[in-house]
Formats: structure tokens, sequence, C-alpha cells
């Protein structure tokens, strides 16, 4: 079957069918909505072809070229993609599922939106992509290359990074669910408005990173480092940083409620208006930080170093305080009166509407 028939046979809505193409050369052709079903597709050369709103579904595509091709609202499911290329195509609303697609390369590829879901891509490069937003869900990426690539709105769901190369990479937006980047050197980047929720980051390096409005919630961090980083408006709630190195750091108005911080060194930090409600900073060090309407209700400070620390309206209403040590208290509330009567208020209510009927 020559390039020729294909073409024909599409634009006459014919399905490809178990047909073998090999190496056959597609260059420049047009297949817009072209369906391709368990056919064979190996080495063949489709640069710069038209592919829009085609559907793979079991086909193979092993060192296929689909270089500056048009892959828009294009589908791959089940495919075996090993070592195609995507070099430079224009990718907005494709969807890949299940493929694998090792050793691909989609350098330069002007990708807009695009969803990986349960596929492979370990060893593919990304450099330089540009996108709207990229999906990565539970997709293999060990040693993928995102060199050069701003990461915008990208989605990296359950994903294992540690080997994943983010050379000069930039991180906007970027959502890291339960995804894990424990080990890896971030010092001196830049993430601006990111989350990573329930992320494994223990042992990680953000000395010197800019993390600017980022979402920590539920992550682990223990054995990490973030020393005089920029990070001011973020959120730690619940995040578990036992011992973690924050030294000198600009944490201003941000929230670490119900926040593991026991052992946590502050020395030096910019803590103003943050919030540590019910946070555990047992043996926490908070020495000559900055405290300024910085709000501790109900934390536990056993044995925390607050000593040379700057306290203006600094709250530590109902905290624990057994071996806390303080330089001078000038500055400090021990007691907030109205939280005090709206904490007792509240305890002398029904749990619920009607909770007193029988």
């Amino acid at each position: 079957m020559s390039p020729a028939d294909v073409q024909a046979m599409i634009h006459g809505g014919v399905e490809i069918a178990g047909k073998q193409l090999q190496g056959l050369d597609f260059r420049g052709l047009d297949l817009t909505g072209g369906i391709f079903t368990e056919t064979d597709l190996s080495g063949a050369d489709l640069s710069g072809a038209r592919l829009n709103s085609s559907i793979f579904r079991k086909c193979k595509l092993t060192g296929a070229k689909l270089d500056d091709a048009v892959v828009t609202r294009c589908t791959l499911e089940t495919c075996d993609a090993t070592a195609v290329g995507m070099s430079r195509a224009t990718m907005n609303g494709a969807n890949f599922f299940a493929c694998n697609l090792s050793d691909a390369r989609f350098d330069g590829a002007n990708a807009g939106i695009v969803s990986f879901a349960n596929c492979v891509l370990d060893r593919a490069s990304l450099v330089n992509v540009a996108s709207e937003a990229l999906v990565f869900s539970e997709t293999s990426l060990d040693a993928v290359d995102f060199s050069t690539t701003l990461l915008h709105k990208t989605v990296f769901y359950k994903a294992d990074l540690r080997t994943a190369v983010f050379r000069d990479s930039r991180f906007d937006k970027a959502v890291f669910v339960e995804a894990n980047l424990a080990g890896r050197n971030f010092s001196a980047q830049k993430f601006l408005l990111c989350q990573f929720i329930d992320a494994q980051l223990e042992g990680c390096n953000f000395d010197d990173a800019v993390l600017m409005q980022c979402n920590f919630k539920g992550a682990a961090l223990e054995g990490a480092s973030l020393n005089r980083v920029h990070a001011p408006q973020c959120l730690f709630p619940s995040a578990r940083m036992k011992g973690v190195a924050c030294r000198a750091s600009n944490f201003s108005q941000s929230i670490w409620v119900e926040a593991q911080l026991q052992g946590t060194d502050f020395s030096d930090a910019k803590l103003e208006q943050c919030i540590f409600h019910r946070a555990g900073c047992a043996g926490a060090v908070f020495a000559r930080a900055d405290l300024t309407y910085a709000d501790f209700s109900h934390a536990d400070l056993c044995n925390a170093d607050l000593r040379g620390a700057h306290f203006l309206r600094t709250k530590v209403h109902r905290a624990q305080q057994e071996g806390t040590r303080y330089g001078d208290r000038g500055g400090l509330l021990p007691n907030d009166p109205d939280l005090f009567a709206a904490e007792e208020f509240s305890a002398r209510r029904p749990a619920r509407a009607g909770a007193h009927r029988q």
C-alpha cells in the first residue's frame, strides 16, 4: 500500500486497520482525521504531515518521524511509540494514553495543552517545549529531560521525578501532587505559585530559591534545606519539616497550621504575620527571627529557642511553653482576650442544633 493509497482511504472515511506501513514516506501529506488501528508505522516518515484529530489505537510507531507534524487534537491509545520523533510538532489538544514513549523527542514542540496518562516517557526529551499546560498522570518519567522548558500549569500526578532533568527549567503554577522529588537540588531555582501537595521532598535543597506563594500542604520535607529562600505567602499546613534548616529565609505571611516543625531552625528568618496554629514547634529555633504579628495560638513551643526574636503583638494564646527560652518577652500576647471569650462561648454551645433533644 502506498502513501497515496493511505491518504485516499482516509479522505474517504475508511479506517486504516491491520496494515503494514513500516518505513513509508508520508512527508507533508494531509492525513487529517485518520483512524489507525493495529497498524505498523515503525520507521515511517510523517515529518510535516497533517494529522489533526487523528486516532492511533494499538499501533506501532517505533522510530517514526513526526517532526514538524501537526498533531492537534490527536489521540494515541495503547501504542508503542518508542523513540518517536515529534520535535517542533504542533500538538495542542493531543492526548496520549497507555503509550510507550521511551526515548521520544518532543524538543521545541508547540505543545499547547497536552495530556499523558499511564504512559512511559523514560529518557524522553522535552527540551525547550512551549506549552499552556502539560499533564502527566501516573506516567513514568525516569531521566526525562525538561531542560530550558517553562513548566507553566504543568501537572505531575503521582510522578517519580527523582531522576528528571530540570536544567534551567522554570516553574510557573506547576502542580506536584503526591510526586516524588526526594533528594533533588533546586538551589537558586524559581517557583512561582506552585503546589507541592502531599509531595515527597525529603532531602531537597531549596537554598536561595524563590518560592513565592507556593503550597506545601502535607508535603514531606524532612532533611531538606530551605536556607535564605524567598518564600512569602506560602502554605505549609500539615507539612512534615522536623529539623529542617530555614535560616535567614523570608516566610512573611505564610501559613504553618498543624505543621510538624520540631527542631526546625528559623534563626534570623522573617516570619511577620505567620500563622502557626496548633503547629508542633517543640525544640524549634526562632533566634533573632522577626515574629511581628505572628500567631502561635495552641502551638507546642516546649523547649523552643526564641532568644533575640522580635515580638510585636505576637500571640502565644494557649501555647505550650514548658522550657521555652525567651530573651525579652516585650511584645508577646500571652492570651488573646477576644479569642479566649470566643472559645469559652463555643465550648458552652451544643455540638449541633437540637443536640439537647432526646
